[in-house]
């Protein structure tokens, strides 16, 4: 008599299923609607990158008027970098457009990029920690951030910008419910499987 068992005759978990799925049939991510970010967020980047470029294009041509200190020959340097800052507002400008974020029944997904663009999807199963904040530029544009944090990360593994306040803290809030009911069901599953446990220990015993 064979006393092994092949892998057909061995016993499959209960409730587990794994089938193959074909290529050809899984969903499109491009097929996701993206919301658009805040309008005002093109200001933003525009008023941010002139507050961060002008002072140092601002002392580049003074420092042209101190005693024995020159950098570059007239005005190449406050004018170069005044170029720099320009290509760049208009770089984040054009990348604001391209933002965008998308809220699914079971994950969350954000868009941005211009060159190298990138499309990042954050299952809620996976989602720990939720929050907003902004700064005293994007509190005065009405603008918020949302960042999401997973299981032992101390930097938000996601972070959706220029959304209008009112739409980060209603999907922080939507998250977070999402989070508790996970939580529940979690909680509520671990205490099924302890009583069948003590169950079967009792008929045991």
């Amino acid at each position: 008599m064979n006393d092994s068992t092949s892998a057909s005759d061995a016993p499959k978990e209960p409730g587990f299923h794994n089938p193959q799925r074909r290529f050809d049939a899984l969903p499109d991510y491009r097929e996701l609607e993206f919301e658009p970010i805040a309008r005002s967020f093109r200001g933003y980047t525009v008023l941010t990158t002139a507050i961060w470029w002008l002072p140092i294009a601002a002392a580049s041509a003074a420092a042209n008027f101190i005693p024995g200190v020159t950098l570059l020959p007239g005005l190449i340097a406050p004018v170069a970098l005044g170029l720099l800052a320009l290509l760049i507002g208009v770089y984040r400008w054009v990348d604001a457009g391209r933002r965008g974020w998308a809220l699914r029944d079971h994950d969350i997904a954000a868009r941005e990029g211009i060159f190298w663009r990138k499309v990042t999807m954050l299952p809620f199963a996976r989602i720990q920690h939720v929050e907003t904040s902004s700064g005293p530029i994007e509190r005065w544009k009405g603008l918020a951030r949302l960042k999401l944090f997973t299981a032992g990360g101390m930097t938000s593994d996601l972070d959706i910008i220029g959304l209008e306040a009112t739409t980060a803290d209603t999907l922080r809030e939507h998250l977070a419910e999402q989070i508790r009911l996970r939580d529940a069901l979690a909680d509520t599953a671990g205490d099924s499987e302890a009583d069948s446990g003590n169950d079967s220990g009792d008929e045991g015993g």
